[in-house]
Order: structure tokens, then C-alpha cells, then sequence
């Protein structure tokens, strides 16, 4: 069987601070990436990334990459804080519905001692 199901393109990135011998590589697979690191290609440490969207440039996996996806996440959060605000209010109009309830129970009986 001379074929093969999949074949992984490795890419190079750069190491800089690093061993001039150090390589390091990725491959792009299903939900992210495959990545090895070492100095001999005969044993080199791998490592999965994920990283469904494909957004990383092989330079920097940070904070600038999700931007976005923050921005919508803060988006909602503050539309779920509005919708728990309006229904604190309305907690706030039942309770005072009870309590003016209560005071009117309470007056006939009031009345009647």
C-alpha cells in the first residue's frame, strides 16, 4: 500500500531567541495543528494546537487573533446583564404588588379585632 490517506504539509517557523539548531514545525489538521519542536529531526517533541478557526499565522497565537470573538462575547454578555436586569425588575413590581396585597389582607382584619 504505497498510498496514503493524508499527507501532512509542514511548515517552518521562525525561533527567534532560540538554538540556531532548534526547528520548529507545523502541519495543519482537523481543529488545528500539528506542531513539532527539536534539534534532531529523528526525535522531535509533538504537541496538538487548537485551533478550529485556522486564525494563527504562525507567529503569534495571542490576544490580536481573538479580538474579535471578545468583542462579540462582551456584546452579549451585556445584552444577557439588560435581559437580567429587566427581570429583576419585574421581581421588584411583583414584590411590591404582594406587599401592597398583604397590607390590604391585614386591614380587615384589623378592623375586625
Amino acid at each position: 500500500m504505497s498510498e496514503f490517506a493524508f499527507s501532512l504539509e509542514w511548515e517552518k517557523l521562525g525561533n527567534e531567541g532560540a538554538d540556531a539548531t532548534l526547528v520548529t514545525e507545523r502541519a495543519r489538521v482537523f481543529g488545528g495543528w500539528l506542531v513539532r519542536v527539536g534539534t534532531n529531526p529523528a526525535a522531535m517533541a509533538l504537541t496538538f494546537v487548537q485551533d478550529g478557526e485556522g486564525r494563527w499565522d504562525g507567529e503569534d497565537f495571542g490576544v490580536e487573533d481573538y479580538e474579535e470573538d471578545e468583542d462579540d462575547l462582551d456584546e452579549e454578555d451585556d445584552e444577557e446583564e439588560e435581559e437580567g436586569e429587566e427581570d429583576e425588575e419585574e421581581y421588584e413590581d411583583e414584590d411590591e404588588e404582594e406587599e401592597e396585597g398583604d397590607e390590604e389582607e391585614d386591614a380587615p382584619h384589623g378592623a375586625q379585632a
